[in-house]
C-alpha cells in the first residue's frame, strides 16, 4: 500500500512539472542567470543574430587608429610629402530607413591635406561605412590647383585643368607614377578597401 501510494505521488509530480513547464512562475526561475548573462555582455561590443554592434566610441577610437597609420605614409620621395590636419568624423546610420537592415551600424569620414611637392595643399575627403564588423572604404575625392581625383571602390577618375576630358581607370592597373594618397589608403592602411583587423 505504502508503495503503491508513493508510485501514485510521484506520477501526480511529474503531471503538475509538465502542466507548468511553460508558465510564469516557472520562467522567473530562469530570469536571474538570464539577467546575470546580460550583465556579462560588454557595453563596446554585443551580438545580436550573429552582427557585432561596436559603441561609438569603439568605432571612433578604430577609425582614429586608421587616421593615425595615414600618418606614416609617404606620397613621394619628398620627407614632407605626407597626409597631415587628419580629421575623422563618424555618426550612427538611421536603421529605420526602409531596406536598410540591421546593417551598417555607422558611417564615417576621414579629411585631410596632402603636402606635395608642387607646394600647393591638395585636399582629401574619404567616406567610409562600417560593414560586417569592420570598416570599408567607398571612395572619395583629392582635390588640387590643376587636378580633381574621384574615388569610388578601386576605380578612380581624374579630370585635368589642361584638358576637356576625364581619364576613368582601376586603382590596380594604374602606372606606378600616379601619387593619389588614395591609393595607398586602399592598398597599404586598407586591406583592398576593408580595415585590417589584427
Amino acid at each position: 500500500m505504502g508503495s503503491a501510494y508513493r508510485c501514485w505521488l510521484s506520477l501526480i509530480c511529474l503531471v503538475l512539472v509538465g502542466c507548468c513547464w511553460g508558465s510564469p512562475a516557472l520562467a522567473a526561475h530562469s530570469l536571474p542567470s538570464t539577467v546575470a548573462e546580460a550583465a556579462q555582455v560588454s557595453p563596446q561590443l554585443a551580438r545580436d543574430g550573429g552582427i557585432e554592434h561596436l559603441s561609438l566610441t569603439v568605432a571612433r577610437q578604430r577609425l582614429e587608429a586608421i587616421a593615425e597609420a595615414m600618418r606614416s605614409i609617404r606620397l613621394c620621395n619628398r620627407p614632407n610629402c605626407r597626409y597631415r590636419d587628419i580629421a575623422v568624423d563618424v555618426w550612427p546610420v538611421d536603421i529605420s530607413i526602409p531596406n536598410g537592415g540591421a546593417e551598417p551600424f555607422y558611417e564615417g569620414s576621414i579629411d585631410a591635406i596632402i603636402d606635395r611637392p608642387s607646394g600647393s595643399l591638395d585636399k582629401a575627403h574619404y567616406r567610409l561605412q562600417f560593414r560586417q564588423g569592420r570598416w570599408q572604404l567607398l571612395g572619395g575625392e583629392e582635390v588640387s590647383d590643376v587636378s580633381s581625383f574621384f574615388f569610388e571602390g578601386d576605380t578612380y577618375e581624374v579630370f585635368s585643368a589642361y584638358g576637356t576630358r576625364s581619364h576613368k581607370a582601376k586603382l590596380a592597373d594604374a602606372s606606378s607614377n600616379l601619387r593619389v594618397g588614395y591609393r595607398e589608403l586602399y592598398y597599404r592602411v586598407f586591406d583592398q578597401g576593408q580595415e585590417r583587423l589584427h
